[in-house]
């Protein structure tokens, strides 16, 4: 083999291990042809379902719209060649894929399948420009164009089982936006789906390291007796050794029974020893076979799945690669389950020390303050009856502060409260614990409840506490408005202080505020505008689209 093919021959090689997907894999192959023959073109064709080809990767000098070109089989040499599931040579180019832009004779190599064959591999060659006559394809021809062949048959299967795998998951119901138990039995159902077993099961590994069953789908006890109960434990082993693991249990009248890798446990001639439903020396009626893949993400093992095989049969390739795409959706979602569940953590920490502080800055503050004018109102009961007027009345203003704070941190607990009671009455709250509180003359011009999605009032919402955070720690500001327009397709908000102002356009390193305020609208597809300078106060103009049209 010439250095330049054995080098396009790992190239292919290569991609398949690294998971690159199948056009890209195809594209590699077609080079590789075309270069290794030193024709003056080649294309590679998928078989599809419907027994037609679909050109997937072209090199040479092909017409630019070759690839993705659908080619039918009936009466060509492609579709002899499929049939046959041999090459082919042909005397001229004008059947196929070429269009008659090909003089010379086409060489078509079938490509391997397990079901079906994955397709074809063409290559065209052109007659010379001093003779009627091109060279013919020859054996060495034949020969380098099936070392090609073989990786493209593996990643045609390898797409082909993912495409199985999402074809089960569409049928069964798309994971993701439902609970984890239900996705993961989803997922034990489409193990049965792809191999025709009995029953299957996902087991999650706890905090100890302990395997426990999360669903299940068949007669899982019969499966559980087989994982447990073989000598070693067979799941177990599977997660230990990070690889899947077949345990084949021959019944004691059988006399035997192993627990091997799936390398292991297959014979030269491939998966099944050649025999049509996959079953090995000693599968008979008698025969169970376990399968355990582990399930992976990050590099970490999260749990295995296993599955039992039908009686009598031992799992294949194609069974041992689809068991292998459903531990790995297994896996994902499994891993982003616990994403969610640690980031939801995280969020609620923050949130508890967010309330923690303002509950100290503010109702607890207020409290203090109650129970101190209230010692001085009780004094001067006794000392000076004339002035108890004025403790009393501090004492009622920091219980009106208290309690408008306790009403907006009481609404921000209830994530519903916002969607029950209207962005109007959410606005209306925040602007009275923030007048009680920092002494700030407001004036609401608010109007009814506008329309608008929950998600852009929610919004809204926001950008207002921030705002009027804002205006509370840094502005000094005396009077504050917050106004909210609302149009047939747009929401505005506007908040508003005569306080001491600022350049938006300079930087203010470690304050947050104003970005995450345009991130929040920008993500609705709004605008954020902050009008403000230097002794000018400062005024913000939030507008979102209302969301309720496309």
């Amino acid at each position: 083999m010439p250095d330049r093919t054995a080098a396009d021959v790992a190239d292919v090689n290569d991609a398949l291990l690294q998971g690159l997907d199948r056009d890209s894999v195809l594209r590699l192959v077609a080079r590789g042809v075309h270069r290794g023959l030193d024709a003056m073109a080649c294309a590679v064709s998928t078989l599809e379902r419907d027994g037609t080809l679909v050109v997937r990767a072209a090199d040479g000098r092909v017409r630019p719209d070759l690839v993705g070109t659908r080619v039918p089989v009936a009466n060509s040499p492609a579709g002899e060649a499929l049939r046959r599931r041999e090459p082919v040579v042909t005397d001229s180019g004008q059947a196929g894929v070429w269009s008659g832009s090909v003089l010379g004779p086409v060489l078509v190599v079938p490509i391997p399948g397990l079901e079906r064959p994955g397709g074809v591999i063409e290559v065209a060659d052109v007659a010379s420009a001093d003779s009627s006559e091109s060279r013919r394809f020859g054996a060495g021809d034949v020969c380098t164009a099936g070392l090609f062949a073989a990786a493209a048959g593996m990643a045609v299967e390898h797409d082909r089982v993912n495409t199985d795998l999402e074809l089960s998951a569409a049928v069964l119901g798309a994971p993701g936006g439902e609970p984890l138990p239900e996705t993961l039995r989803r997922l034990s159902a489409a193990a049965l789906t792809g191999t025709g077993g009995p029953a299957a099961a996902i087991y999650l590994l706890d905090d100890n390291l302990t395997l426990r069953r999360a669903a299940g789908t068949g007669p899982t006890e019969l499966l559980e007796d087989g994982a447990a109960g073989a000598a070693p434990n067979v799941a177990q082993a599977a997660v230990a050794s990070r690889a899947p693991i077949v345990h084949q249990h021959v019944h004691p009248e059988g006399g035997r029974s192993g627990t091997t890798s799936p390398g292991a446990a297959q014979s030269s001639d491939g998966p099944g020893h050649g025999t049509e439903n996959g079953a090995g020396p000693g599968a008979d009626r008698r025969t169970t076979a376990l399968v355990c893949v582990p399930l992976m993400s990050r590099g970490v093992v999260l749990g295995v799945l296993c599955c039992l095989c039908p009686a009598g049969s031992y799992p294949g390739r194609r069974e041992l690669a689809y068991l292998s795409m459903v531990a790995g959706k297994a896996a994902m979602t499994v891993d982003s389950s616990h994403l969610v569940a640690s980031a939801q953590e995280k969020a609620a920490q923050e949130e508890r020390q967010r309330l923690a502080r303002e509950l100290h800055d503010s109702v607890s503050q207020a409290l203090y303050g109650i129970a101190l004018g209230a010692r001085t109102a009780r004094e001067s009961i006794g000392q000076a009856p004339d002035r108890i007027d004025q403790p009393l009345a501090y004492v009622l203003q920091l219980a009106e502060a208290a309690l408008a704070d306790m009403r907006a941190l009481i609404f921000e607990l209830r994530p519903q409260a916002l969607a029950e009671e209207g962005l109007v009455a959410a606005l209306g709250k925040q602007l009275a614990a923030f007048r009680v509180r920092h002494g700030v003359r407001t004036r609401a011009v608010l109007g009814n409840e506008p329309a608008g999605a929950f998600k852009v009032k929610q919004t809204l919402y926001r950008i207002a506490q921030e705002a009027l955070q804002n205006a509370a720690k840094h502005a000094q500001a005396h009077n504050v408005l917050v106004r909210l327009d609302a149009s047939p397709t747009a929401l505005t908000l506007e908040v508003a202080d005569d306080g001491v102002g600022f350049d938006p356009g300079a930087s203010y390193p470690g304050h947050l505020g104003l970005r995450s305020m345009r991130e929040r609208v920008g993500e609705l597809g709004g605008t954020l505008e902050i009008h403000s300078a230097p002794g000018k106060g400062t005024r913000i103009v939030a507008r979102a689209p209302t969301g309720l049209w496309p």
